[in-house]
């Protein structure tokens, strides 16, 4: 599996994270929605990491 498609995938899940950590803030538990939006950040983190490497 090469770089690019990693990226992709991370950068994916990274966006499917953010989105349901802001509906989940706003809607339901804001402690929670941090806390999953925390952990999409996670994924953009390596996901930066490996394009800086490239």
């Amino acid at each position: 599996m090469n770089k690019d498609k990693i990226r992709n995938i991370l950068n994916l899940i990274f966006m499917l994270g953010a989105i349901v950590g802001v509906i989940w803030y706003l809607t339901k538990d804001r402690t929670e929605g941090t806390y999953i939006i925390l952990i999409a950040m996670c994924f953009k983190i390596a996901e930066s990491s490996l394009r800086m490497m490239k």
